[in-house]
């Protein structure tokens, strides 16, 4: 399958006091060609759950912007695109090719997240992406897909009180075909944040792994500090055996655990 990045739907997502940001995101329209891109009035006004962290006060308003461009949005593709974001310039190209025919979300702009994800090259350029987080610039492919992430992330919002991204990424991505470039065509710059500082988060690509290996390098670090000295020695000489590439970030791994 082709997509022109031109000629599909764009929605940015702005404050309406935001007007700075709005002019940044017209302008970065019209610099890439975009044909259809129109600006979506933030959704504002819905107080977040008592205790939330600093930085996530607006969770909740910005998955209902999400939310209600979806149900305004009759064709498809449909881009959406949060107005800290910033192109990739290396990268980045308006004509995607040889995407996956079963293909119902691209993530243009992915995150590190948890660290807990899983991507899978499946060839032409292309990743396909469980329990990604982040969503300030994901293509949707049709319908269907939208109507689960309302459904999932309004749980997450109200019930579970946790951002909709992370939902998204644990109940949604699993059981649809999303996918994902080797590199972020997008990233959230930190010069269009004055809270919250992810640029390195979602300007770093996602490392492709094979499945399972994500789990295993999550999960090790946090067994082995119950085990006798010569066992934990033995099963960390066993990771880096069948996995020399990913044991430096076993080493590392200070992630936190999945929502």
């Amino acid at each position: 399958m082709k997509i022109d990045l031109r000629d599909v739907t764009v929605r940015w997502i702005n404050v309406v006091s935001d007007t700075e940001k709005n002019k940044m995101m017209e302008e970065l329209c019209d610099r890439v060609g975009f044909k259809n891109a129109s600006r979506f009035s933030a959704v504002t006004g819905i107080d977040p759950h008592e205790g939330a962290s600093a930085g996530e006060e607006h969770y909740r308003n910005c998955a209902e912007s999400h939310f209600k461009i979806y149900e305004e949005t009759d064709s498809f593709p449909l881009l959406i695109l949060e107005d800290d974001v910033e192109i990739e310039e290396s990268v980045f190209t308006c004509d995607l090719d040889n995407v996956p025919d079963d293909a119902d979300a691209i993530y243009l702009g992915t995150s590190q997240g948890d660290r807990n994800y899983s991507a899978q090259d499946v060839g032409n350029g292309w990743m396909r992406v469980e329990r990604v987080f982040a969503t300030h610039a994901i293509l949707y492919l049709n319908e269907k897909i939208c109507r689960k992430v309302t459904e999932v992330g309004k749980h997450w919002i109200y019930q579970l009180n946790k951002p909709f991204d992370v939902g998204f990424a644990y109940q949604v991505q699993p059981h649809f075909n999303v996918y994902a470039p080797h590199v972020p065509f997008f990233y959230q710059a930190d010069t269009k944040n004055t809270k919250n500082k992810w640029e390195k988060m979602t300007r770093t690509p996602l490392h492709r792994k094979k499945k399972g290996i994500s789990r295993i390098i999550y999960v090790l670090p946090r067994v082995t500090r119950y085990m006798s000295p010569r066992v934990k020695s033995l099963s960390r000489r066993l990771v880096s055996a069948l996995f020399p590439a990913r044991f430096s970030t076993l080493k590392s791994s200070t992630s936190r655990p999945p929502k």
